[in-house]
């Protein structure tokens, strides 16, 4: 065995490693792998217990706010995503560009939708027989709400107009008519109850949270209708929903604002 030129290679072998890790200039520790001298990170293995690691999502305004303030120091910002409908606060974030933190304890809120929003909107503009829409109205008439408008139908109203649908399932419709009173009036005959009429407005109002454990707001829908071969198609149309979206999420970025006024906000995502 030649001592002398095994001893050789092991000096060789630490003047390349020295070599290497005099290059590398960085804050990160980092460890150098013999086979080929590649440096490797030892980011992943740091454990400081001082830094907060966390991701939380949640579902109403009041406890994002109440989140914030808890955990909120002079590093905090939220990041309003306004084309998502979305709020993301980052309580570690950069304090200046000479101080990076990790970025690693973030609390969302998604603005999810109501479930009476979620409904109202899947059905938005979709054909229904008149006892499927009379069903479909009966589900939901508690978010029918009057207003002060004196020739808008109530829900009780509407529900009663509905539920005589339940009486025409096999009846042909022959013509529809508006009335002065802002209603449709619907002529049909049935082989056992003969002729008859029924009616339906023109356009009702609707009181619906668009975010879930949010504040109502009133949207209003058209009611269509389709006659064709004795057969009646009946559907709504809400008027505007995007804005009352995008009012409700303002809102809710008005009071995050007045409630945290020390943090600051920026549109954007992260």
């Amino acid at each position: 065995m030649d001592i002398t030129n095994n001893n050789n290679e092991t000096v060789k072998h630490i003047a390349e490693l020295a070599v290497v890790n005099s290059l590398i200039k960085t804050d990160i520790p980092y460890a150098i792998v013999p086979d080929n001298h590649s440096v490797k990170s030892l980011k992943d293995f740091i454990v400081d217990e001082t830094q907060v690691t966390q991701a939380v999502t949640v579902i109403s305004p009041s406890s994002l706010i109440g989140y914030v303030v808890r955990f909120k120091d002079e590093r905090s910002v939220i990041f309003a995503d306004t084309e998502n409908t979305r709020l993301r606060a980052v309580l570690d974030y950069h304090l200046d560009g000479k101080t990076p933190f990790k970025n690693s304890h973030i609390v969302s809120y998604d603005c999810p939708l109501s479930d009476e929003w979620t409904a109202f909107s899947n059905c938005n503009a979709r054909k229904m027989d008149q006892i499927d829409f009379a069903e479909f109205i009966e589900q939901y008439i508690n978010c029918i709400a009057p207003t002060s408008d004196s020739n808008q139908t109530s829900g009780n109203e509407l529900l009663e107009m509905v539920l005589a649908f339940q009486e025409t399932r096999t009846s042909d419709f022959k013509a529809v008519t508006r009335l002065s009173d802002g209603t449709f009036q619907m002529a049909f005959s049935n082989e056992k109850t003969g002729s008859g009429n029924t009616k339906l407005p023109e356009k009702i109002s609707l009181a619906i949270s668009p975010f879930h454990n949010g504040t109502p707001y009133q949207i209003d829908a058209r009611i269509r209708y389709r006659l064709r071969e004795g057969k009646l198609a009946l559907w709504y149309e809400l008027i505007d929903p995007k804005k009352i979206i995008e009012h409700a999420y303002n809102e809710i970025l008005v009071d995050l604002q007045n409630q945290l006024p020390d943090v600051p906000v920026f549109e954007g995502r992260i």
